[in-house]
């Protein structure tokens, strides 16, 4: 899939998805549902399980990326994804702790961003395999940190990330 977008659909985004509490894949489910309302979903990656990372007393990871092209700038985005994840019940309270929903502004279209509120790309997606693996099903080509994201996935060692039956989005 070409990471550019048309014109006329606004940027393109990538949007990293993850629950591990309650049913998480209807979660992500329920989150891409509202994503409409900040562009058009353009497509959404295989579901995957992954082992925590950081805090790892807890359940495994539900994640997925999607792709999105939005008319919001990265600023405005980023907070509709936050106002997203309050809205279902986010609660941040431990660092990479279990949580009902996670959405991470990975990539935008043209961008690049190194604030307190925001870091473009997202500063640890290129050492994560629960981000490379499921951007790699859309994006294979999109460059992070002068690379493939293909390349960046070949290059990590495996970090309990396995593709899981479950769609996020209808055929």
């Amino acid at each position: 899939m070409d990471s550019s977008s048309n014109p006329s659909q606004g940027s393109r985004a990538y949007i990293g998805l993850g629950a591990n509490l309650g049913d998480a894949l209807g979660a992500l489910r329920a989150a891409v549902a509202r994503f409409h309302s900040l562009g058009r979903v353009v497509a959404a990656s295989s579901v995957y399980e992954t082992e925590p990372v950081g805090y790892t007393d807890q359940p495994p990871f539900t994640n997925a990326v999607v792709a999105l092209d939005t008319e919001l700038d990265p600023e405005r985005l980023l907070a509709a994804l936050h106002e997203i994840e309050a809205g279902m019940g986010r609660e941040r309270t431990i660092r990479w702790g279990p949580r009902t929903l996670d959405l991470d502004l990975l990539w935008y279209e043209g961008q690049q961003r190194d604030g307190p509120e925001l870091i473009l790309p997202h500063p640890r997606a290129h050492e994560r395999e629960f981000v490379l693996r499921p951007l790699a099903d859309l994006a294979p080509d999109l460059r992070l940190r002068g690379t493939a994201v293909s390349e960046l996935l070949e290059q990590l060692p495996p970090q309990g990330v396995r593709a899981v039956s479950g769609r996020l989005m209808p055929p």
